[in-house]
């Protein structure tokens, strides 16, 4: 089987209009990639520089293509999957337990709790748990590899380290074997991130934007808190590559191949996460493995202006026309 290198993999670039009109050559591309691991953060688990995330996977629009899409990803060498417990209502972690029936095994799990956001769960350690139960049972496995805290903002620093918080319900499902790693999640607030870390809790991993386009202050989080990370061996999973687009050509700006390039660019990131609700789209990603990440300096060509007011700064925000552009086709027909 021949290896797609750098110089090799160019022919399969977005930028030739010919493949981008046909999947059959993204589905060729990808099938001749073995797709490189890097180390999960301090520990020994080896992860795939690209996982998929089941907020979209579900919005591929059926159980069969959710399977299809994520049969074909594991057969091509992706062994992590992330999920939450209130993504559409549920039913992304029963779309993608079902999916992964047969092959729990190959892959690296992940899952969010939010019981500390919400209105029907009690904010505390009983309230956790019964959202653990709720997403092994969607999930149909007894464990997962990584539970997170979703999505902190505001308090969750303290709701983190309090008694009855996130920590103690984070500790005693590792006593009760049902998760090996813990970490937590954010998208828009640096410094709710550096509380967390500064805490004191050993946290194995967090999952925050790091963004070619600069999305959701990406810019922030990665000048702030990757050496952060780094200085406390917490293992970094990128998101928001496509600026939070289930879209692997956001606005026509980028594409899948410097997509990654930028945010693999980064050492202390050992996975990248990247929305895909189509086959094509999931080619797209493995095939864009095989290009070198960016050095430093060819990172630096894609600065951003995220001042408040400026037009990069308001078209990256979560609900502007620009950042939701490129959303799945299930969105388009409802529209």
């Amino acid at each position: 089987m021949k290896v797609f290198t750098r110089r090799n993999f160019l022919k399969f670039s977005v930028g030739s209009a010919a493949v981008l009109k046909s999947s059959s050559a993204w589905a060729e591309a990808a099938s001749q990639v073995v797709i490189p691991k890097r180390k999960f953060g301090r520990h020994g688990d080896m992860l795939s520089v690209v996982g998929f995330g089941g907020h979209t996977l579900y919005l591929a629009g059926s159980q069969k293509e959710a399977n299809a899409i994520v049969h074909r990803a594991i057969d091509l060498g992706v062994n992590f999957f992330e999920n939450a417990w209130d993504y559409h209502g549920g039913e992304a972690e029963e779309y993608m337990g079902e999916a992964l029936k047969g092959r729990r095994d190959k892959v690296f799990l992940m899952t969010k709790f939010c019981n500390y956001h919400s209105k029907n769960y009690s904010p505390d350690v009983a309230g956790a748990m019964r959202m653990l139960e709720d997403s092994l049972r969607r999930l149909k496995t007894d464990h997962l590899d990584l539970w997170m805290l979703h999505n902190v903002s505001k308090d969750d620093a303290h709701d983190a380290y309090r008694k009855e918080g996130a920590i103690e319900a984070l500790e005693l499902a590792k006593q009760q074997g049902k998760i090996r790693y813990t970490g937590f999640t954010g998208h828009t607030d640096p410094k709710i991130h550096r509380e967390i870390i500064e805490g004191g809790y050993r946290w194995d991993a967090t999952l925050m934007p790091v963004s070619v386009v600069g999305a959701l202050k990406s810019r922030a989080f990665e000048t702030e808190i990757m050496p952060l990370c780094e200085k406390h061996e917490i293992a970094v999973l990128g998101m928001k590559g496509f600026g939070g687009s289930r879209r692997t050509h956001l606005h026509e700006t980028t594409n899948a191949q410097e997509v990654l390039q930028y945010a693999l660019s980064y050492p202390q990131v050992c996975c990248h996460v990247v929305g895909v609700d189509k086959m094509e789209y999931m080619d797209q990603a493995v095939a864009g493995c095989a290009a070198e990440p960016f050095k430093a300096e060819e990172r630096a060509r894609f600065a951003v202006n995220d001042r408040p007011g400026s037009p990069d700064y308001a078209a990256m925000q979560h609900g502007a026309a620009h950042y939701e552009s490129a959303c799945s086709h299930r969105r388009s027909q409802e529209a």
